[in-house]
């Protein structure tokens, strides 16, 4: 397992995991710019998977900050939170935690602290 990605495993369907964090990513003031539905993408393929979606977000307001301190830890955003059905009743929920993520950038450790507590705003069922 990944040091940096937290995940959880909630009592809870896909589709309900899935509408809440949609709504819930907006709620807490981020964009969602993107949605990747992976288990359509391979299905393209022949490969049959669970449900699995990935639903990237981030703020634009922390764009600045990176940019001045250091413009490779783009490559650590947008932010994304990945959801796999277990079972029917089961939904595992993982994200990389920023912290981690964004420490070896030199960027204000207090940006990335910021966004580990508003993204587990978000994921806290």
């Amino acid at each position: 397992m990944k040091t940096h990605v937290e995940h959880q495993l909630l009592p809870l369907p896909f589709g309900q995991v899935y509408s809440n964090l949609k709504q819930r990513i907006t709620d807490h003031g981020f964009l969602l710019l993107h949605e990747i539905d992976t288990q359509a993408i391979v299905a393209k393929h022949g490969i049959t998977i669970p449900p699995l979606r990935q639903l990237l977000f981030f703020e634009p307001k922390y764009i600045a900050q990176i940019m001045a301190g250091d413009p490779l830890a783009i490559n650590d955003i947008p932010l994304k939170l990945v959801l796999q059905e277990v079972d029917d009743h089961t939904t595992q929920l993982s994200f990389k935690n920023p912290v981690g993520s964004l420490q070896d950038y030199g960027l204000d450790p207090t940006m990335a602290v910021e966004l580990l507590e508003r993204v587990q705003g978000i994921v806290a069922f």
